[in-house]
């Protein structure tokens, strides 16, 4: 991973978030004509706001991105066994999920909201998790899961606390499509092998 590399990296990121965003807040719009992610009623406007929105969406996440790297290593070096921090990866994953359930249950959401978004949340990362597998190694499998579902949720926190499902939407998504991308173009930049003996999982993690 050099400079030019991450600048890389972080350009995509941000205006993947902002493509992202713009898409999903039309939709949203298309669907609702009362969303807004500012109070304006010049849509033209809001549409812009949505954009820079999404931009800000694609920085957060790329600053997750390389908080769970550093996370990672510094967790690799305190468990001497691997499998140890790979179970309490998989463990925590599962805590969230229920944290989830528990935080929009009998809130401000929507009654459905409670089980829809841990179970597509889990749906889509298990889907994430299996594309990496397919293109590294097995090991990747419960550290994927583990990035897809924890920190996505830690990085959606504003749109967990605005207790509107339209909010929660516009936050995730974006972040979700931007958290997928860094997590399915590591192995890329780091030139590993599609050979799954030999290229290694998210940094190493199964090492």
């Amino acid at each position: 991973m050099n400079l030019r590399k991450w600048m890389t990296l972080f350009g995509t990121s941000i205006l993947l978030g902002g493509a992202v965003s713009l898409v999903t807040g039309l939709i949203m719009l298309l669907g609702d004509s009362s969303f807004r992610v500012v109070k304006t009623e010049d849509w033209l406007f809001n549409v812009l706001m949505m954009f820079l929105a999404g931009l800000s969406l694609g920085a957060f996440a790329h600053m997750g991105f390389f908080a769970y790297m550093m996370l990672n290593y510094i967790a690799r070096s305190i468990f001497k066994r691997p499998y140890l921090w790979v179970a309490l990866q998989g463990f925590i994953a599962v805590f969230v999920l229920i944290e989830i359930a528990y935080w929009t249950y009998d809130s401000d959401f929507q009654a459905d909201i409670f089980w829809a978004v841990p179970l597509v949340l889990a749906a889509a990362s298990a889907l994430v998790a299996w594309r990496k597998t397919y293109e590294t190694t097995t090991g990747a499998w419960v550290p994927t899961l583990f990035y897809m579902i924890a920190v996505t949720t830690i990085e959606a926190q504003p749109g967990f606390q605005s207790g509107k499902a339209t909010s929660l939407i516009f936050t995730m998504v974006p972040l979700f499509v931007c958290n997928s991308y860094h997590i399915l173009r590591l192995h890329r930049i780091l030139n590993s092998s599609k050979n799954k003996r030999e290229a290694p999982a998210i940094a190493a993690e199964a090492r």
